[in-house]
């Protein structure tokens, strides 16, 4: 049998389609369908209902998901074991974090950390959305809250700072708010509902008249962007926002937020020298910079 097949039957069964799963295992969407095919020939059910809709588990595929599932997560004990044992300084460390970070920060940090360990390699894995560590889908994360799952090692490295910000061309065309009442008459730049603290985003759209909520994206860069173009008032990150000349902070000290940074690893793998090699190393860089990722330089 193909043990792997199995891992696609949870994949698939997951997420509901071939390309998502085939997304999620990094690998071909035809691959993981001829190792379900193959593996439903081996057993001689059909594990999958395939309609226009997708595909769903058969009775057949619903009575060994668990038993799959089960194999899975000793398959990833067995590979964190492993990975905590490896001394070794070379190799692979896949480290996950959001846009503001990983295209505006990490770049900067890397010349340096390279210089010092020449045999390491550093997969950046950018996301707005949080990675499951327990599944190896990154060695470290940084996350903008404390995580709540077990069997995970966290560390608090810092604050990042948000602030509402507009172009000087939309402030020209129209006003410069002076109260946080005056946000009914502006436009607004917003997050996606999926990419970011949904309590938090409905709060800031609550201050905006619905109808003035013109644009939406779950990129932080293309808010940044769209902010920069005039398209409305948006909340960015202070770091990054300060360093254009066009944008504006408006209602300073009435709307700013800070978030918590937090590097986050899983305590199995974290032996391992050269995840924590990386991890004290982005520990150590964040600390650096603390007054500049909490937008006071």
């Amino acid at each position: 049998m193909d043990w792997r097949a199995l891992q696609d039957v949870v994949a698939v069964a997951e997420t509901g389609s071939l390309s998502a799963a085939a997304r999620r295992l990094n690998v071909s969407q035809p691959t993981v369908g001829r190792r379900i095919e193959q593996l439903e020939h081996r057993l001689g059910a059909v594990l999958f209902n395939r309609t226009a809709q997708g595909l769903s588990l058969t009775k057949v595929g619903e009575s060994i998901l668990e038993h799959a599932k089960s194999m899975g997560e000793e398959a990833l004990a067995i590979e964190r074991a492993a990975t905590g044992a490896n001394q070794q300084l070379q190799g692979n460390v896949r480290i996950s974090l959001i846009e503001d970070l990983g295209i505006y920060w990490l770049p900067k940090k890397l010349g340096e950390f390279h210089d010092e360990f020449p045999q390491l390699l550093i997969e950046v894995h950018i996301d707005n959305q949080n990675v499951n560590l327990l599944r190896r889908e990154a060695d470290i994360a940084v996350r903008l809250a404390r995580p709540d799952q077990a069997d995970l090692i966290c560390r608090k490295v810092g604050e990042l700072n948000f602030g509402l910000y507009a172009s000087q061309a939309y402030l020209d065309k129209h006003g410069v708010p002076e109260k946080p009442q005056d946000l009914k008459q502006h436009y607004h730049v917003g997050f996606e509902m999926e990419t970011g603290p949904v309590s938090e985003i409905k709060k800031l759209e609550s201050l905006f008249h619905e109808d003035h909520i013109r644009h939406r994206s779950n990129s932080h860069m293309e808010i940044v962007e769209a902010t920069n173009a005039g398209l409305g008032c948006g909340a960015l990150c202070c770091f990054i926002a300060d360093q254009h000349p066009n944008l504006h902070r408006v209602l300073n000290n009435k709307l700013n937020h800070a978030r918590e940074i937090w590097l986050v690893t899983h305590a199995e793998i974290n032996s391992s020298a050269r995840i924590r090699t990386v991890y004290d190393f982005l520990g150590k860089a964040f600390e650096e910079d603390s007054e500049r990722l909490k937008g006071q330089e």
